[in-house]
C-alpha cells in the first residue's frame, strides 16, 4: 500500500509539471490524461498534498488558456471532475483543493485574466450543486460541501495564511451562489437551511463589512425581492411561470421563516455588534412579507426536491463544448432573428410616430378653433367697452396664451386718440389749434379754444415745407402753435413729425459718438474728435521727519547755540 501511494504521488508530481508547460499541446494532452485516466483510477489514493500539487499545475494550465471558447471548454472539463468523481468524498476533496489553490493565488491574478477565473469559479459552484443533486441532496454530503465553502472562502478570518487581497474570491462566491443554485431548485426547506448556514454564519461572526454587504445583497435581498413579487402576483391572480426565479426563490422567501432566524442570530451574545443593524433590518423586512402572506389567506405548498429535472446549467455547459462551425451557425441565426426583430420594431415605431403626429395635428386644429372663437368674443367686447379698456388696460389686456385680448379697430383707435389729446391739453402741451381732432379741448384755465378745421392745418404744413429758408413754420399768421404731431397706434405709439427733416447743409454735425438720426440710413456720421488723455502730474513726496533732522543747521541756529553755551 505504501509503495502504491508513493507511485501515485510521483505520477501526480510529473503530471503537474506537464500541466504547467509552456507548450499548448503538452498541456492539452496532460489535461485529457488527468481527467479521463488518472483521476478515475487513483482518486481514492491521492492525498491532500498530491491534490494541491495537481492544482498548482492546473492553475497555470488555465492561466495560459487563451480565446474564450477554449477557456470555457477547459473550465467545464475541470469542473466536471467534481460532479463525475467516483465518490462524493473524492469530488469534495477536489473542490477543496481547488478553493485552497485559487484563494492562495487570487492576489496574483491580474485584471486581464480575472474574468476567466470568475468563469471557472461559477463552473465549480455549478458542478458542486450537480453533485448534490445527483445524490438527492443528502444532508451529510450537503453539509460537507457547505462546510468547505464556509472554511475556505466565506469565513477566511480563522485561517492566518489568508491575506486581505484574497477576500475577493469570497465576495464572488456570495454574488454567484444563488445564480448557480437556481437550476437545481426546488429543494426542501431543511436542505435549504443547510445550504444557507454559511451565510447566516457570516452575518453572525464576520467582521468584514464588505462580505456582510455582499451576503445581504447577493443572497437575502434576492429572496426578499422575489418573495414580494410572488405575493403580489398571487394577490392579483396572475399566473406564475413555472421554473422562474419568482417561483423558486419566492417560495423559499415566504415559507423559510427568515424573520425568526434573523431574530435568533441578533439575540446571540457572540454576534458582531456592527452586524446587528443589518440583521434586524432584514428581520423587519421579512416580517412584513410574512404577515402579508398570512393576511391574504393564500396557501403555498412547501417546496420539495424534484430529482427528474434537468438543470439548465448542465445544458449550457454542453453547448459550450460545440465546435466552431456550430457556434458560427448559431451566431448567424441569432443575427437573422435580431434583424427580423429590428424590422418589426421599426414598423411599430413608425406606426407610433404617425399616431403621435395625428394627435398633435388634431390638438393644433382644436386650439386654432378655440382661438378664433375667443377672438370673435373679444371683438364684441371691445366694441361695447372701448373706453373702459383704455382706462384700465391691465384688467382686459391678455396675451396669446388662450385668454382674452384687445382687438384694435377704428373706433378704439379714435377713442385712444381723444384720450391722448385730452391728456396733452391738460398738461399744457397743446396751445391754440394744435389739436387735430374736431372736438373742443378744455385747457387748464377752463376756457374752450376755437375749433379749427383739419384742412387748414394741412395747408399750413404744406406751405411751410415749400419755403425757401428751410424753416419749419411753427409760427405763421400770428398763430402761436406748437409742434404738430400725430399719434399712431400701428407703430407702437411712435411720434412722427409732419414736416420733413431740414436739408443736409443746415444740419448740425453729431457728437463724437453718433446718436439718434445720425444712425439712420443715408445720414453719414459726423467727424470723430480724438481727445488726448490728460497726463496727471506726480505730486512731490512729503519729506520725512528723519531726513529733515539729518540736515545741517543754518548759521543763525549755530549762533544761537553758541550764545546759549556762553550764557551757561
Amino acid at each position: 500500500m505504501a509503495a502504491a501511494a508513493a507511485a501515485v504521488s510521483a505520477q501526480a508530481t510529473a503530471i503537474a509539471r506537464r500541466l504547467a508547460s509552456c507548450n499548448a499541446g503538452t498541456r492539452e494532452l496532460s489535461v485529457r490524461y488527468l481527467l479521463s485516466d488518472f483521476l478515475p483510477a487513483s482518486a481514492a489514493r491521492l492525498s491532500a498534498t498530491d491534490l494541491l500539487k495537481l492544482w498548482k499545475g492546473l492553475f497555470f494550465c488555465f492561466w495560459h488558456a487563451d480565446k474564450p471558447l477554449y477557456q470555457s471548454s477547459v473550465a467545464t472539463r475541470l469542473a466536471s471532475a467534481v460532479s463525475e468523481a467516483p465518490s462524493p468524498a473524492d469530488g469534495a476533496a477536489f473542490l477543496s483543493a481547488y478553493l485552497t489553490t485559487l484563494r492562495r493565488e487570487w492576489s496574483h491574478i491580474d485584471i486581464h485574466r480575472l474574468d476567466k477565473f470568475y468563469l471557472l469559479n461559477r463552473r465549480f459552484l455549478n458542478h458542486a450543486f450537480l453533485l448534490l443533486s445527483a445524490n438527492s441532496f443528502a444532508l451529510d454530503i450537503t453539509s460537507q460541501i457547505t462546510s468547505i465553502l464556509s472554511e475556505k472562502v466565506l469565513l477566511p478570518e480563522a485561517d492566518n495564511a489568508i491575506t486581505y487581497s484574497s477576500r475577493g474570491l469570497g465576495y464572488h462566491v456570495a454574488e454567484a451562489f444563488l445564480d448557480e443554485l437556481l437550476p437545481v431548485l426546488p429543494v426542501s426547506i431543511r436542505t435549504m437551511d443547510v445550504l444557507l448556514a454559511p451565510f447566516f454564519s457570516v452575518l453572525e461572526k464576520s467582521s468584514d463589512r464588505v462580505m456582510v454587504s455582499k451576503v445581504k445583497s447577493g443572497v437575502f435581498d434576492r429572496f426578499l425581492e422575489n418573495a414580494k413579487e410572488l405575493l403580489q402576483m398571487l394577490k392579483n391572480g396572475e399566473e406564475v411561470e413555472k421554473g422562474s426565479a419568482e417561483e423558486k426563490l419566492g417560495k423559499v422567501g415566504l415559507l423559510f421563516g427568515f424573520s425568526k432566524r434573523f431574530l435568533d442570530i441578533g439575540a446571540k451574545t457572540e454576534t458582531v455588534q456592527a452586524n446587528r443593524k443589518v440583521i434586524f433590518g432584514l428581520r423587519d423586512a421579512f416580517v412584513t412579507v410574512e404577515k402579508g402572506l398570512q393576511l391574504s389567506g393564500i396557501v403555498i405548498p412547501m417546496p420539495e426536491f424534484e430529482a427528474g429535472e434537468v438543470p439548465v446549467a448542465a445544458t449550457m455547459d454542453c453547448d459550450l463544448d460545440l465546435g466552431e462551425a456550430k457556434v458560427e451557425k448559431k451566431k448567424k441565426k441569432a443575427k437573422k432573428a435580431a434583424l427580423v426583430e429590428g424590422e418589426e420594431g421599426a414598423k411599430a415605431a413608425s406606426k407610433h410616430e404617425k399616431k403621435v403626429k395625428k394627435d398633435k395635428k388634431e390638438k393644433k386644429e382644436k386650439e386654432k378653433k378655440e382661438k378664433k372663437e375667443k377672438k370673435k368674443k373679444k371683438k364684441v367686447k371691445g366694441e361695447e367697452g372701448a373706453e373702459q379698456s383704455t382706462d384700465a388696460p391691465g384688467d382686459d389686456q391678455q396675451m396669446d396664451d388662450g385668454t382674452d385680448g384687445i382687438t384694435f379697430n377704428e373706433e378704439l383707435m379714435s377713442n385712444l386718440q381723444k384720450q391722448f389729446e385730452k391728456a396733452a391739453a391738460e398738461a399744457g402741451m397743446v396751445n391754440g389749434g394744435s389739436s387735430s381732432s374736431a372736438s373742443p379741448v378744455t385747457p387748464v384755465n377752463g376756457k374752450a379754444e376755437k375749433k379749427r378745421k383739419r384742412s387748414k392745418s394741412v395747408d399750413r404744413c404744406s406751405e411751410a415745407s415749400d419755403g425757401d429758408d428751410g424753416s419749419n413754420g411753427n409760427a405763421q399768421d400770428g398763430d402761436k402753435s406748437g409742434k404738430k404731431v400725430r399719434f399712431s397706434m400701428k407703430n407702437n405709439l411712435v411720434w412722427k413729425p409732419h414736416n420733413p427733416l431740414p436739408p443736409q447743409s443746415l444740419r448740425v454735425p453729431p457728437s463724437a459718438t453718433p446718436r439718434g438720426s445720425a444712425l439712420k440710413k443715408g445720414v453719414k456720421p459726423g467727424p470723430i474728435k480724438e481727445i488726448p488723455t490728460p497726463v496727471r502730474k506726480a505730486k512731490p513726496k512729503a519729506k520725512s521727519a528723519k531726513k529733515i533732522l539729518k540736515k545741517k543747521p543754518s548759521s543763525a541756529v549755530k549762533r544761537l547755540r553758541k550764545l546759549q553755551n556762553f550764557s551757561a
